[in-house]
C-alpha cells in the first residue's frame, strides 16, 4: 500500500479508542498529530455500584504497544504540532499541501526551504556582500513559489 500523508486532529477531550488510534499511528510513524495533547485514558474500566448514587470505575485491562511496551495512561498522546483548536484544521491542511508539494517536486521543496532560510538570516557584516548581489526583496521568494 502506498503511504499517504495522514494528519490526525486531537484535543484534551480525545479519549479511549480515538487515543489508541492516534498513539498507534504515531508509534508507527504513519501520521502527524496536530492540535492538543489527548486526555490520557489508556486502560478500559468497568463501573461498579457501591451505594446509591455512588459508583467506582476499576480498570480491568492494560493497553500496551507491542513494540514500545508503553501506553498513554495519565500522559496522553503528545501532538507533533501543537496549535490552538481554532488553527488546527488550517495547520493540518497547510502541512498536507507542503508534503504533497515536496513529493511532486523535491527540488522545489528544497528551493523553498533555502529561500525561507535566506530571508530569515540576520543582516550583519557577514551578509553585506550577499545582500548587494541579491535580487530585489520578494523577487526570489515569488519566483520560487511560482516556478514550483
Amino acid at each position: 500500500m502506498k503511504k499517504q500523508p495522514v494528519f490526525v486532529l486531537t484535543s484534551k477531550r480525545t479519549f479511549s479508542g480515538a487515543e489508541e488510534f492516534a498513539f498507534d499511528l504515531t508509534n508507527q510513524k504513519r501520521a502527524t498529530i496536530v492540535r492538543e495533547t489527548t486526555g490520557g485514558s489508556a486502560h478500559p474500566v468497568s463501573e461498579h455500584t457501591v451505594a446509591d448514587y455512588f459508583t467506582v470505575s476499576v480498570p480491568f485491562a492494560k493497553s500496551l504497544d507491542s513494540v514500545t511496551k508503553t501506553n498513554w495512561e495519565g500522559t496522553g498522546v503528545e501532538p507533533d504540532v501543537k496549535v490552538p483548536a481554532a488553527d488546527a484544521l488550517a495547520t493540518a491542511e497547510k502541512l498536507a499541501m507542503e508534503k504533497i508539494q515536496a513529493k511532486r517536486n523535491p527540488s522545489c521543496a528544497f528551493a523553498q526551504g533555502i529561500t525561507e532560510m535566506l530571508f530569515d538570516l540576520p543582516v550583519n557584516d557577514t551578509f553585506k556582500i550577499f545582500l548587494r548581489v541579491r535580487p530585489p526583496t520578494g523577487y526570489l521568494r515569488q519566483h520560487v513559489r511560482h516556478s514550483c
